[in-house]
Parts: C-alpha cells; sequence; structure tokens
C-alpha cells in the first residue's frame, strides 16, 4: 500500500477532498443508493440546496456529487493511484462556496494502492461509475422522476474537465496514455463499464468546443439544462455553457 505525499492530499482538496475526522458527522453514501433514503435527504437539504423544487435539488445533488468521479479519475490519471471510493468508505460533508451548497467528501480509509496494470484501472472506472454513481443515478431518478440525460452530464463534463486539465505537466508520452484513456471511456464498446447501456452515456456529451458571445474562451455548451438558474437568485450561477443562453449567443 501507498499514500500520496502532503502536496498531492492539498491538491486534492480542490476536488472536494475533506480530511478532517469531523466529517464523521457527514451523510453516509450508502444512503444514497435508496430511492426512499435519497428522496427523504433531498427533501431535507432542498433548502440548504437553495431551491423548494425536488428535481433541481436532485440535479445539484448530482452535480456535486460527480466530484466522486472526479478525485478517482484525477489520481488515477496523472498520479497512477487508487482511492477507495465505494459508497460504504464515503461520508458527504455539508459545505458552501460563494453561497452555494458545497459539499465535500470523507474517506474513511484513506489507504491509497498503486495500480500495476491497464486491467486494474478498468475494474476501477468500473467500481467507479457502474458499481457506484450508475446505482446513484437510478436513485435519484426514482425519487425524482428527473432524467438520466441531465444526471449522466453533470457527470460527464467534470470527466472531460480532468482530461482536458491543464494543471499537470505532461511529456508526450503521459499526454498520449491520457489521451488513450480518455477516448476508452468515451468508446460505445466500453459501454458496459458505466452500467446496463447499449450506448456510452458519457459519449453523447462530448462535443467539439465553440465560440460564445461574450466569452473569451470556446466552450462546450451543454445538451441538458442542470436548472442552477432556478436556485435563488439563480441567474447569478447559471452555467457559462447553458444550452439556454449559449444557442442563443453561439456564433
Amino acid at each position: 500500500m501507498n499514500t500520496l505525499n502532503a502536496q498531492q492530499w492539498e491538491f486534492l482538496r480542490k476536488y472536494r477532498f475533506h480530511a478532517s475526522t469531523q466529517a464523521l458527522n457527514g451523510e453516509e453514501a450508502t444512503s444514497f443508493l435508496d430511492g426512499g433514503k435519497m428522496k427523504a435527504y433531498l427533501s431535507h437539504q432542498c433548502s440548504q440546496i437553495g431551491t423548494d423544487d425536488l428535481k433541481v435539488a436532485a440535479s445539484l445533488f448530482m452535480k456535486r456529487y460527480a466530484f466522486v468521479a472526479a478525485m478517482g479519475l484525477m489520481t488515477m490519471t496523472y498520479w497512477n493511484k487508487k482511492l477507495n471510493l465505494k459508497p460504504e468508505n464515503l461520508i458527504m460533508v455539508n459545505g458552501d462556496k460563494n453561497g452555494l451548497w458545497m459539499p465535500q467528501f470523507h474517506l474513511k480509509d484513506a489507504s491509497v494502492a498503486e495500480f500495476t496494470s491497464q486491467e486494474e484501472k478498468v475494474s476501477f472506472i468500473q467500481s467507479i461509475f457502474r458499481d457506484h454513481l450508475d446505482h446513484v443515478i437510478q436513485s435519484i431518478k426514482n425519487a425524482t422522476k428527473l432524467s438520466n440525460l441531465i444526471l449522466w452530464e453533470n457527470i460527464a463534463v467534470y470527466v472531460f474537465w480532468i482530461f482536458e486539465n491543464d494543471d499537470f505537466l505532461l511529456d508526450e508520452g503521459m499526454k498520449r496514455q491520457r489521451n488513450d484513456q480518455f477516448q476508452a471511456l468515451l468508446s460505445d464498446e466500453n459501454s458496459h463499464w458505466f452500467g446496463n447501456y447499449h450506448r456510452n452515456p458519457l459519449a453523447r456529451y462530448y462535443s467539439r468546443k465553440v465560440n460564445v458571445e461574450e466569452l473569451t474562451e470556446t466552450v462546450r455548451v451543454r445538451k441538458t439544462c442542470c436548472f442552477s438558474y432556478r436556485l435563488g437568485n439563480g441567474e447569478q450561477y447559471r452555467c457559462k455553457t447553458c444550452p439556454q443562453t449559449c444557442l442563443v449567443k453561439k456564433n
């Protein structure tokens, strides 16, 4: 077994990692696998999330919970390290940032393993998506009737962010490995990595970035709306990739 160095643990905080044992007062992630418990949790959290609409709360929950995938894929891709991200090892802790509900994630067991093969990485990816996040999606869908198209895109945007990240200095060989892993994640041949799907649930959201009026950088416009604009004072939280505005402003 290995661990991360102090700088890596600190970097992981940007991906919503919560190191303090005080996090044990948070919500056990296993409760998110049950539709009834999920509905009760979202109903209780609505006011903290900033809405009285259960579907809005569900979408915002999935946007935050997607950082489980972000943490796992980042440490795997750039450090060749494996975190234990099984639901029974996760506690989600309430927090806020700039007025937004922004929970963090505590690992009961923070031990880290080194990947020794591509097969291990595939198994790890399946454990994140097929064995964890897909169950959370189905739980939310059962609890709120929210489309899983929105839920999967809420995950996809952060998966794309991980693999298009410029925070890391990579040599050409490492870039090729990263890009190959990204292409594998988007392949329909690997749709079974994510659950019982005939088509890859991430790939439908991967499109070229475009110019949008009033933005200096190109963006990948979302295909679904995440409902951030429906929070209290929501226009200030509307995504810059929102399809409702970008499709109007696109050059």
